[in-house]
């Protein structure tokens, strides 16, 4: 039985992961996890269609930073977008060079998204609990490759770049793995973030998403008593950096 005067939240989110699935989101999978959010992506994918390979559609996808439209309605883990390497620094390139000692062919990867254009292969793979995005200007699979270093100063492309040699070489990438990803208390508020936006999208005041979410504590604030608190403008704070994310500020976790 609940108690008298306490507010019953019955929060139902517009897509399927609210934000569940997200402990091993990388920067980029928190990104997708916000554009796919956006409303008016999802109905420039909607009018454009599933296929993406129009130039309208292409040129449309550039806009949001992709390679290619993604389906919003799928999970992130499952189905990764494919971002330009001009918006996301974790696109790593690898350019062949037979005669450059120490280059190496990629291992037998099986990639869980793919996107080829008219310069390269795009792919991301999952192996060993890391997420690399690779961007392959080699027609032949077993060619020989390099990794094009990144300009001074992207510390997350150096990042992916080192993640990237050490997978190609067999070896451990647990280290330059930890800066693709958010740090715990990142991790957290972007995960708190996401719910606060599906809760909005479904239709969920301030009041409701504030003592359903955030301070569950408080669910029998009264609306008047709720008016007058310090977590209201709290959570004000987070729908404004929520849908600030989805509008486009999502690029800044794909090059911070």
């Amino acid at each position: 039985m609940s108690r008298p005067g306490a507010l019953a939240v019955a929060i139902r989110p517009p897509l399927p992961a609210q934000s569940a699935g997200v402990a091993k989101h990388d920067r980029a999978d928190f990104a997708q996890e916000f554009l796919r959010r956006n409303a008016a992506y999802r109905a420039a994918r909607a009018r454009l269609g599933a296929t993406g390979t129009s130039a309208e559609s292409l040129d449309e996808a550039h806009r949001w930073g992709l390679c290619a439209f993604f389906d919003p309605a799928r999970l992130v883990r499952a189905t990764p977008a494919i971002w330009r390497a001009e918006a996301a620094s974790q696109i790593v390139s690898l350019v062949p060079a037979p005669h450059l000692s120490g280059a190496a062919p990629l291992p037998d990867l099986r990639p869980c998204a793919e996107f080829g254009d008219a310069q390269a292969r795009n792919i991301v793979v999952d192996r060993d609990g890391v997420r690399h995005r690779l961007r392959l200007f080699a027609p032949e699979p077993d060619a020989r490759l390099a990794i094009l270093l990144p300009p001074l100063g992207d510390a997350l492309r150096a990042a992916a770049c080192d993640a990237a040699r050490r997978m190609i070489a067999g070896l451990a990438v647990a280290e330059p793995a930890a800066a693709l990803r958010p740090s715990v208390l990142q991790h957290q508020r972007l995960a708190l973030l996401l719910r606060v936006l599906d809760a909005s999208l479904a239709g969920a005041g301030n009041r409701e998403i504030g003592t359903g979410i955030v301070y569950p504590w408080l669910a029998g604030t009264d609306a008047t008593a709720w008016k007058a608190t310090g977590e209201r403008r709290r959570v004000q704070r987070l729908l404004a950096e929520a849908r600030h994310l989805a509008a486009g500020g999502y690029r800044d976790l794909l090059k911070p």
